[in-house]
């Protein structure tokens, strides 16, 4: 006689049946909050006894978190899954009903800008970086430039208007252009010239003013008003910077730019490092302090599992796959020689 025929009709197979059904009814719909409830309590009673450094080590939650953080290979269907939900969130209809003063309160708004102005080096060196830049020594060369020529133009255009002074001129410009006709350019130029050596001046000069500007409680005034301006404005509108496109785009870029962050040493030097601090605060702690810092409360847990169970429970016998779940779990120990010793 096999093994599965002497289990068949025996105690053994009785006490499981009895067993499995004894689980399922215990998660039946008016028992189940019961049943998670009463066994979360024991295991919160057990994590009280337990600290963190007698369960994990630094080293494990390191490897796990480097492990997904960065040597994980990411499923080639979850960037375009990301990225229907980042169009499904751009064309939402909520944005035409949010404003930025929803998301950014004036008070907020103002704490934020405060603590950027009193960020001074940083400022100092953007101020000065920027401020140097070629382009910004062109920019300057080129208003220099601009306000001289018009200045003259309009000299020019005055002094015209003087008795005889239109012909004299006309007279004075026709017999130059006759005889040194090379004169006109070499005097625009000698103007170029003159704004090129003035330039640094105008930079220094440009660098101090807007050091000052940043300083002064009219700058931070001007930033409110600009922000009473604008903060009514709705995110649809915000949005029509930047269409679907460029938004697909953007996110194309940086996605491809985390992929090779990911890889790079810092990445996971820091990843290791915030476990670290982690770890050594919490070390000495209990679970259950360490879930009451974090903010993860008893009835928290239960609503959680209450909001998913019933339905998966539910699922599970619909489709017969709870008992025999359940059958397998136990199957093996009523099987055993242990019980059937036990049994006679």
């Amino acid at each position: 006689m096999t093994t599965t025929d002497a289990f068949a009709g025996s105690r053994a197979e009785a006490l499981l049946d009895a067993h499995v059904a004894w689980i399922v009814a215990r998660l039946d719909d008016a028992s189940l909050q019961g049943e998670v409830e009463r066994r979360l309590d024991w295991l919160l009673e057990d994590a009280a006894k337990l600290k963190l450094e007698d369960v994990v080590t630094v080293s494990a939650v390191q490897q796990t978190a480097i492990g997904y953080a960065s040597d994980m290979t990411v499923g080639g269907a979850i960037p375009a899954l990301v990225g229907d939900i980042a169009m499904a969130l751009y064309d939402h209809p909520i944005h035409k009903k949010t404003r930025l003063e929803q998301l950014l309160p004036d008070r907020q708004f103002e704490e934020l800008l405060d603590k950027v102005l009193e960020l001074k080096t940083l400022r100092e060196a953007v101020i000065h970086e920027s401020v140097r830049n070629p382009i910004f020594a062109n920019l300057i060369t080129d208003l220099l430039y601009s306000g001289v020529r018009d200045y003259l133009a309009t000299s020019t255009k005055f002094a015209g208007k003087l008795p005889g002074a239109k012909s004299a001129m006309k007279l004075g410009k026709a017999f130059v252009d006759r005889t040194r006709p090379e004169l006109g350019s070499s005097l625009e130029e000698s103007v170029k010239v003159y704004v090129n050596k003035n330039t640094q001046a105008s930079l220094n000069a440009s660098e101090r003013y807007l050091l000052d500007a940043f300083e002064s409680d009219e700058f931070r005034q001007v930033a409110l008003d600009l922000w009473d301006e604008n903060k009514q404005t709705t995110l649809a509108e915000v949005r029509e910077f930047a269409g679907q496109l460029d938004i697909e785009e953007l996110f194309v870029i940086g996605y491809e730019y985390w992929q090779q962050l990911r890889k790079m040493p810092i990445y996971k030097e820091l990843i290791e490092t915030g476990i670290e601090v982690f770890f050594d605060t919490y070390r000495k702690t209990t679970l259950t302090a360490l879930l009451d810092d974090i903010g993860v409360t008893r009835d928290m847990m239960v609503a959680d599992a209450m909001r998913f169970l019933p339905k998966i429970v539910a699922t599970l016998k619909k489709k017969r796959l709870l008992e025999p779940a359940i059958r397998r779990q136990l199957e093996d120990f009523y099987r055993s020689d242990e019980v059937a010793g036990i049994l006679g």
